[in-house]
């Protein structure tokens, strides 16, 4: 059955780069798709709802519309709100294939500006198992964003799929490319969150690391915002607080707050299943109301 779905979701993705190479995109794939075709023995070994692709951020429209040609549609999660959209579509066969189209690493703005795409770009390497069409994160890319992901988007949740990831990239780099990994998690400041997750894979899959590693990335220096995401206890009101402090000036801080607390209408109406259907627009006032109560209520219970 996985094996099956895996021929498919390969067959899918390779006609989704291809489509977005004729068309001018040059898509990075990243994390668990990328991964799957590089560092485990075979893709189906690495599970995964979806695919991320980053890309400049002046193709969205046109991966947009690539996507939609092949039958994809969007779905609410991040429509209009962040900076990525996702688009589904399910095939003949049931298979339901997601896309995840990134133009920044993140939602965080502690985060966003770590990897770009125009950085990554350069040293980006190919995935001949997936596609001629393929480009991946290069290794020490994809282990510094391996390392940050479950803390920037999941609140350093410790899932073992994960720190395998972590593993297996580690497992990938030369003790000069470990020099470079060290040094880019220093100039990005991440360093405290990288030696924390190397820590973690040696301790559950005894990561082999060339010596002074984590000592260089745990050097005493000056503080950095991005080691707050470690703490077990942040909640939601801790993340947007973060994010609030790091963007820069008044405007990004006041955009960020409408789209978090008072989405686009668009968005709205595709999270309550509510868009094209008479008398939607009415109800917008009650959707708000009834979002904002039920965001307070699970900030007030712990569940968010």
């Amino acid at each position: 059955m996985e094996a099956g779905e895996e021929l498919l979701r390969g067959a899918e993705t390779r006609a989704v780069l291809e489509t977005l190479t004729r068309a001018g995109v040059r898509p990075i794939l990243i994390k668990g798709t990328a991964l799957a075709y590089t560092v485990y023995d075979e893709p189906v070994l690495r599970p995964r709802e979806d695919t991320d692709l980053l890309i400049a951020s002046a193709d969205v429209e046109i991966a947009r519309r690539v996507l939609s040609s092949l039958g994809y549609s969007a779905t609410v999660y991040c429509d209009d709100v962040f900076s990525q959209f996702e688009m589904q579509k399910v095939d003949l066969f049931g298979v339901c294939h997601v896309f995840d189209i990134h133009w920044k690493i993140s939602t965080q703005a502690v985060f966003d500006s770590v990897l770009t795409y125009d950085a990554m770009l350069p040293r980006a390497q190919p995935a001949p198992r997936l596609s001629p069409h393929a480009m991946t994160a290069g290794v020490i890319d994809a282990l510094l964003l391996a390392c940050i992901h479950p803390v920037m988007h999941h609140r350093n949740e410790q899932r073992v799929l994960w720190i395998y990831d972590i593993h297996l990239l580690a497992g990938r780099l030369s003790a000069q490319q470990f020099a470079e990994f060290t040094l880019l998690a220093g100039q990005k400041q991440v360093a405290e969150i990288c030696a924390h997750q190397l820590r973690v894979a040696q301790a559950l899959f005894q990561t082999t690391l060339p010596p002074g590693v984590i000592a260089d990335l745990s050097r005493p220096g000056d503080p950095e915002p991005s080691a707050a995401y470690l703490a077990s206890h942040r909640r939601w009101h801790h993340e947007l607080a973060s994010s609030l402090r790091e963007l820069p000036g008044f405007g990004a801080r006041i955009k960020l707050l409408r789209d978090v607390l008072l989405p686009r209408p668009a968005y709205m109406l595709g999270a309550y299943g509510m868009r094209g259907k008479p008398l939607a627009m009415w109800l917008l006032p009650a959707l708000y109301v009834h979002r904002s109560m039920r965001g307070a209520w699970k900030i007030l219970t712990g569940k968010k």
